[in-house]
């Protein structure tokens, strides 16, 4: 089988959790697109940024898309800090990010929020034919292989996980949102792409929320908390990679509807229901799930009209969520 990862709304949704939490199914697990600039909460004390979140399963094959922008330090970095040197492969065709991106970056850090790591100006220099891309990196070069041609290889023997980044509301195509948007598609037809496969090959798509809407940056956010608010449900969060406090608002019914029609979701994940429903904390098993949140997750997905399956987030760790085994 071949699944995607996807965010709902403007990333911090959890994939990384839900990624390493699938992972122990899975024998091939690809990051897909993003860059230096989208970080992944695995648990409490372990978050990435460049490498993929399934490294928690120790048997899977690891490996970077082409459509993932790379700091090569950082990718190198991550790589030795994990012990990955014998699992992971790097697509050659990644574009990388240079110093003078970083630099070029800075009018957008003014603008629009950016974080500031080089991916966007690194995205134009690709446009533009001008990039450096993975293969002339000599650093890079023990890593490389066309992660195209490993897909292809394994498809229908080993099951695969494609791990999207950021989330539907930083839709780079999407005029709803524009300006205030990330450097690419950050819908699954795209990170089909970024990996190299034709969406007809995905067998699932799971696209993760919680149980508020959360955005770091500048930009609409439905139903936005008051500081008042956000601190009586001790809600301080910030971003993996910016630290830049996390502004928090109300489910946004609506932007999850499109989200999960362009998706295709056919799995959602409703994660830090634990955040507004403490006494479901750390539950990993349904006959624990505390009947305030089941019925808080139950009003969403009912309005939602989904049809397909819900997994709620219960805590930091990844193995804290709970398959609430109905197809509504």
């Amino acid at each position: 089988m071949i699944n995607i990862v996807t965010g709902g709304a403007y990333g911090d949704e959890g994939k990384g959790k839900m990624i390493a939490y699938l992972a122990k199914d899975h024998d091939i697990i690809i990051r897909a697109g993003g860059g230096p600039q989208a970080g992944h909460h695995i648990d409490k004390n372990r978050f990435v940024c460049q490498v993929p979140s399934g490294l928690v399963n120790e048997n899977a094959t690891l490996c970077i898309g082409r459509g993932t922008v790379l700091n090569p330090a950082i990718v190198l970095n991550e790589i030795y800090k994990y012990n990955l040197q014998e699992r992971i492969f790097i697509d050659p065709g990644c574009t990388v990010v240079e110093d003078r991106d970083m630099e070029e970056e800075q009018d957008l850090v003014k603008r629009i929020g950016s974080v500031g790591t080089g991916v966007g100006p690194a995205r134009v220099r690709r446009l533009m034919r001008s990039a450096k891309i993975a293969r002339n990196i000599p650093e890079l070069q023990p890593y490389l292989l066309k992660i195209t041609d490993l897909v292809a290889r394994n498809r229908g023997h080993k099951n695969i996980l494609i791990e999207g980044v950021q989330g539907y509301g930083l839709d780079l195509l999407d005029s709803y949102y524009y300006p205030y948007v990330t450097s690419q598609s950050t819908i699954a037809s795209q990170f089909c792409a970024d990996v190299g496969i034709g969406p007809r090959h995905i067998d699932n798509v799971y696209t993760c929320f919680k149980a508020y809407v959360t955005r770091v940056g500048i930009g609409d956010l439905y139903k936005e908390w008051s500081e008042e608010k956000r601190q009586q449900y001790g809600i301080d969060e910030r971003g993996t990679i910016s630290g830049r406090l996390r502004r928090v608002g109300d489910f946004d019914i609506e932007m999850a509807k499109k989200s999960i029609e362009a998706n295709s979701a056919n799995f959602i994940v409703i994660n830090c229901v634990d955040r507004l429903f403490p006494s479901c904390k750390g539950t990993r098993d349904f006959a624990n799930f505390s009947s305030d949140a089941y019925e808080y997750v139950e009003n969403i997905v009912k309005q939602l009209n989904f049809k397909g399956v819900v997994f709620a987030g219960t805590g930091e760790d990844f193995r804290d969520i709970v398959r609430l085994g109905i197809v509504w």
